[in-house]
């Protein structure tokens, strides 16, 4: 219910330019706007009063106070009890760090995007492919390794494509059944990344994402997609929750493959017979 509801709010952004900053605006704080006017949710769009009304109606709403009583009924459906004990918290100081308010918010999130479709589907695609291709850009794609060493402990077939990189430039729709791209679209949105992964959609080869917002342009072509929140309230976008979901999503695969467990076992022998890890050399002298 709340995806169709958030493809509404996507639908109608597509009217205008004002509509598209109210529908950013929702497709972030949709728990926030639950509980805002019309004034202030005008405010935090930085769009007018009357433009937000005009947004109600594309959506099919008779105003405001209809929208926002869906809006609220959405939040009362989709989000368990647990989850609403957010509520009941106090505020952090109004003087709290911006950066840290934002990363709490983006994890109170979370158990709703671990337990939705899209996650399941995209653990079912990531542990069935017989390759796994990630990619990403820019800032985005500083994750791309280590979310490669952690799925390449698991399995195989797991490869890296960012720009520069032998496989982004020879990438070809041959040899690539049973293949998933897996990208990683934050803001600001690599135009690069995007041509790149909607090429390989419009040749047949079958591209799953990561992204921040349902507003995302990856939406246009990616499937499945997982909307992970990104903390901004900095010099440089805070990755705490994008970098929790992809342990989970590691381990969601983990648990959908045969051998794991034995896998891991024989990597950890290997590591110790060849001396990996710094280990406390005893200084007890030779009898």
């Amino acid at each position: 219910m709340l995806d169709g509801f958030m493809d509404r709010i996507r639908e109608a952004s597509e009217e205008s330019p004002t509509h598209r900053q109210v529908g950013e605006y929702l497709s972030s704080h949709l728990r926030e706007a639950s509980f805002l006017s019309a004034v202030e949710l005008a405010k935090k769009a930085a769009v007018s009063q009357a433009s937000v009304t005009r947004f109600c109606h594309t959506m099919g709403f008779r105003g405001f106070s209809e929208f926002i009583g869906a809006v609220q009924d959405m939040v009362r459906e989709e989000w368990r009890a647990p989850e609403r004990t957010v509520y009941l918290r106090p505020s952090l100081p109004v003087d709290a760090d911006p950066l840290l308010a934002q990363e709490i918010a983006n994890l109170e999130y979370l158990p709703e995007t671990l337990e939705s479709e899209a996650m399941n589907r995209l653990a079912d695609v990531v542990s069935t492919s017989r390759r796994v291709i990630l990619a990403g850009a820019r800032i985005s794609g500083t994750l791309i390794p280590y979310t490669a060493y952690c799925l390449g402990k698991i399995r195989d077939g797991v490869e890296l494509a960012m720009p520069g990189s032998a496989l982004w430039d020879t990438l070809a729709p041959s040899n690539m059944e049973n293949t998933v791209i897996v990208g990683w679209v934050f803001s600001r949105y690599s135009r690069h990344l995007l041509e790149w992964m909607e090429d390989a959609a419009q040749n047949g080869i079958r591209v799953a994402a990561l992204t921040d917002r349902f507003m995302s342009p990856v939406m246009a072509f990616a499937d499945p997609v997982l909307v992970v929140p990104v903390a901004n309230a900095s010099l440089f976008d805070s990755y705490a929750a994008p970098m929790f979901v992809m342990n989970y999503l590691v381990r969601q695969v983990a648990r959908r493959l045969p051998g794991v467990e034995i896998r891991l076992e024989q990597l950890e022998a290997r590591d110790q017979r060849l001396e990996v890890y710094w280990a406390r050399r005893s200084t007890k002298p030779k009898e």
